[in-house]
């Protein structure tokens, strides 16, 4: 009697057409096909006999493994590794295996959207077999002089690149100056050479400032805190000039990224006549202390006043009243961070500098008001 065996054979493995196409390519990489780019996709999904459609998926796939840098819409995207038969011998600057986030927070306050990008960040560093670590010094913010400290941080064995989080001009500008292979997460400053990956916060102030002008606002504040990045600087800004170039008066309140402190500025708005009635808030975590402070102060949202995040997060779209914010993409912000560092690696390209900047979507709410309080 023969026993039963638990044993199964294996079967065939039934690839996609998505599949087929990138192995396609990526043999064509191993034999050289192309040098230094691929043709335009005009041309190589007529070569390959596939739809358009069936070849972007493919080269995102390529994309992700870092074999490929984009190169635009429709563009000839540059061959970024040269796989050499078994060995996968890939064309990078780098002395290690890992990418060190640098941030002057720690990161368990980090908010739960950026710690969503570092995920993504990490996954696909890791098809490339890099590694994500995250390094926390606080007292970047005060740096003056920082090429002592820079250089001590940046000489840790086995690094192969740094991505930049919050950081100062200061250090931006000495990592830009550095040949270090570096990406700046969020708001780059004008005069610094860096590849970054941000969201345009820029455009969603111009636009908060926008709605709250069609729906009668004319006295408007922005609120942000001591410690601004470029990006912050540059939403206050915008938010500012918009609101004036509609024929409303804005001002930017800073505080020191208290509770406490935060509602201090705002009693003093509330004692300046007129009251403000639009409140365009920074970062997601002060928009419940914002809301709540103005409502036990008989300013209740939205009936007298209007309240907008800058930022999204979980705990605004599970809120009453509904939030009006400006929903952010995590997972594609961090694709695209990983993609501008597995460039910034590249031996032959990492002194071509690319940017990633997507676009937020405007969520409306309740607290945005649909009209201002007479």
């Amino acid at each position: 009697m023969k026993k039963s065996s638990s044993y199964k054979h294996p079967r065939p493995v039934h690839l996609t057409l998505v599949e087929q196409t990138a192995t396609c390519i990526r043999q064509g990489l191993r034999n050289n096909r192309w040098q230094g780019e691929l043709p335009a996709e005009g041309v190589l999904f007529s070569e390959l006999g596939v739809s358009r459609g069936t070849l972007r998926s493919a080269l995102a796939e390529l994309f992700q493994e870092g074999l490929l840098c984009p190169g635009g819409r429709g563009g000839r995207h540059t061959i970024v590794t040269k796989v050499a038969g078994k060995k996968n011998a890939v064309n990078v600057a780098r002395q290690g295996h890992v990418v060190r986030v640098l941030s002057p927070q720690p990161r368990f306050v980090i908010a739960g959207l950026t710690q969503a990008s570092f995920q993504t960040i990490s996954e696909v560093l890791g098809r490339s077999r890099l590694h994500l670590e995250f390094e926390y010094h606080p007292g970047l913010w005060n740096l003056r002089h920082p090429n002592a400290t820079l250089r001590k941080i940046t000489s840790q064995p086995g690094t192969a690149a740094w991505l930049l989080y919050r950081m100062p001009h200061v250090v931006q500008e000495w990592f830009g100056n550095s040949g270090i292979p570096a990406v700046v997460c969020g708001g780059l400053y004008p005069d610094i050479a860096l590849s970054h990956a941000e969201f345009n916060l820029v455009a969603a102030s111009r636009h908060a400032a926008g709605v709250f002008l069609a729906r009668g606002h004319r006295r408007m504040v922005f609120l942000t805190v001591k410690k601004a990045t470029a990006s912050d600087d540059a939403c206050a800004k915008e938010f500012v000039a918009s609101a004036i170039a509609g024929g409303a008066d804005a001002q930017i309140v800073v505080f020191d990224d208290t509770v406490p402190d935060l509602c201090r500025k705002l009693d003093s708005l509330l004692l300046a006549k007129p009251v403000p009635t639009a409140y365009f808030v920074a970062f997601a975590n002060h928009v419940p202390a914002t809301i709540g402070h103005l409502t036990r102060r008989q300013f209740p949202v939205p009936k007298a006043a209007a309240v907008i995040s800058r930022m999204d997060a979980m705990l605004l779209a599970e809120s009453i009243p509904s939030v009006a914010r400006y929903e952010l993409k995590a997972e594609e912000l961090g694709r695209g961070a990983a993609r501008l560092l597995l460039h910034a690696l590249n031996a032959s390209t990492q002194k071509n500098i690319k940017h990633c900047v997507i676009m937020p979507e405007f969520i409306d709410g309740e607290t945005a008001a649909g009209r201002a309080p007479q």
